[in-house]
């Protein structure tokens, strides 16, 4: 690191560092940081405030903080407007919201919602809701007197999030390989005042996963392929299960990673 000593501010001036209120220096007001040349930093300062905002360009590493060994801390990411903290780096408002499924007895190819945690989940199945039976499952589901049930299987989200990752744990009741497919959805719930209420449309695949081979011997663990991340305030989040071998019962844990925006 280099030293000012013995040297002439006429010539380091270009290294110092000032704030641009010449006439007040530092006040109540924030000041622009800059160099000796008048060349402003991506600092401001009060007597009571510090702040970072870049002068050209955003960037993942706006302001860091790093231990002695170099490992991060915490990470201000003005290009994705991200607070990132610890040595994964992994948003500071990150969420886990969970999926589970207890004794799902399904018919062979129909993609069924998926349960969220709940005292039923530890007791008895809950009711079984199929949605479909193409490749992926279907992009509405019309309640009709089901949506008390349907209820259960649906995360509205509060504000706009965005899907980071999707891990399922999968296995079966019978020594018969299957093969065990899961979708993560959102949707449009109709919100009107009236008997639509509870609907669904404009479905959009978030993310998919399949285990082989699955059986009751066997745990099997797949990360999901994410499709589409972001997740509007106000639209559910769903999950599905399909057997696409058997009638084999099936107990699944689907846990999405996820932080708001």
């Amino acid at each position: 690191m280099g030293s000012l000593a013995n040297k002439s501010p006429a010539n380091t001036y270009k290294s110092l560092l000032k704030v641009a209120d010449e006439t007040n220096g530092v006040s109540t007001s924030v000041s622009r940081i800059e160099d000796g040349e008048g060349t402003a930093t991506c600092a401001v300062i009060s007597d009571d405030n510090l702040g970072i905002q870049p002068q050209n360009d955003d960037s993942t590493s706006a302001f860091y903080v790093r231990a002695n060994s170099g490992s991060y801390l915490c990470r201000v990411d003005t290009s994705n407007i991200l607070f990132k903290v610890g040595s994964t780096l992994t948003p500071a408002n990150t969420q886990i919201l969970e999926f589970h499924a207890r004794n799902l007895t399904p018919v062979a190819g129909t993609h069924y919602f998926v349960s969220k945690p709940s005292s039923s989940y530890t007791t008895t199945a809950t009711t079984e809701l199929a949605n479909g039976t193409s490749t992926d499952p279907d992009t509405s589901y019309d309640g009709s007197t089901t949506t008390d049930d349907l209820l259960c299987n649906l995360f509205i989200a509060p504000i706009n999030l965005t899907v980071d990752a999707v891990k399922f744990m999968v296995s079966t009741d019978s020594d018969t390989d299957t093969i065990i497919n899961v979708h993560l959805y959102k949707f449009t719930m109709t919100n009107a005042g009236g008997t639509d209420d509870g609907n669904l449309t404009g479905g959009t695949l978030l993310a998919h996963g399949q285990a082989t081979a699955v059986d009751r011997s066997v745990i099997k663990t797949v990360d999901c392929t994410i499709d589409s991340s972001a997740v509007s305030a106000g639209e559910v989040i769903a999950c599905f299960v399909e057997n696409e071998t058997n009638t084999d019962t099936i107990m699944l844990q689907t846990q999405v990673l996820y932080h708001f925006d």
